[in-house]
């Protein structure tokens, strides 16, 4: 081992040791980590635990979604944890909703509810992102 390693062995051990005390995600492994917050992936959205008192906080949809919780968790800010479950729940409806009208504009054979479709998918898609970006707000802005 070269003395650059070493170096960068060392300088990751610090940051890593400091990391764990912001609430700044960062990944390790396959989770996404907030102080003791940890993210994981499964194939129907994002569980967050806490690692402290072993226990299972949410599920979401989002990733957006998943991040802000451990962040307000991590803040100590608990009260806030159902309105982002509430988001992430819109984002979860107004997202199927797309996800019907796009296979309608797909596949109707009527033009009045293909156009009728389309508009609809706009509205769901405006709402869905609407949602979202008051997720990002709790990341971002409070």
């Amino acid at each position: 081992m070269n003395i650059n390693e070493s170096l960068t062995q060392e300088l990751e051990s610090i940051v890593r040791a400091n990391i764990e005390q912001v609430a700044i995600p960062y990944e390790k492994g396959n989770s996404i980590r907030i102080k003791h917050i940890i993210i994981r992936k499964n194939k129907h959205g994002y569980q967050v635990f806490n690692c402290k008192t072993h226990e299972h906080i949410a599920k979401t949809l989002s990733k957006t979604g998943a991040v802000a919780i451990a962040k307000v968790l991590a803040e100590n800010r608990p009260k806030l944890v159902k309105e982002l479950i509430r988001l992430d729940d819109k984002i979860a409806k107004h997202y199927m909703d797309a996800q019907f009208y796009k296979r309608t504009i797909a596949r109707g054979k009527d033009e009045v509810t293909v156009e009728a479709a389309k508009i609809r998918f706009e509205l769901a898609c405006d709402a869905a992102w609407t949602a979202l970006s008051e997720i990002e707000w709790y990341i971002f802005d409070k």
